[in-house]
């Protein structure tokens, strides 16, 4: 079982996304957990996805085709980690990470 999964829903923040994905890397280095990143591009026309699945292959990437927008976002990355109706998924702590946030340190 993974410990920690982190989600990302984005919507047209390529710049910003790829800045949280470095800072959150940087700061999972020292983790020694097992963790799962998992990005939703909600039909993003800047490329995001693209500069994603190039610059970060480690990462989960979801493609739903359409903006879901970020509560319908983060539940298909919720169901894609197995957490359904009466199941317990493949994470003991989900981490909501939002595309423009900066991770500092060994947050």
């Amino acid at each position: 079982m993974t410990t920690l999964a982190v989600i990302i829903v984005s919507f047209n923040t390529r710049d910003l996304l790829a800045q949280t994905l470095r800072s959150l890397y940087a700061s999972l280095q020292g983790w020694g957990e097992p963790y799962r990143v998992i990005v939703v591009d909600n039909d993003s026309a800047d490329e995001s996805a693209a500069m994603v699945a190039r610059d970060f292959p480690q990462v989960e990437l979801l493609l739903p085709g359409a903006n879901l927008g970020f509560a319908r976002g983060n539940n298909l990355a919720m169901r894609h980690l197995g957490f359904e109706q009466g199941q317990s998924g493949d994470a003991e702590i989900v981490w909501l990470l939002n595309s423009d946030t900066e991770v500092l340190a060994d947050a």
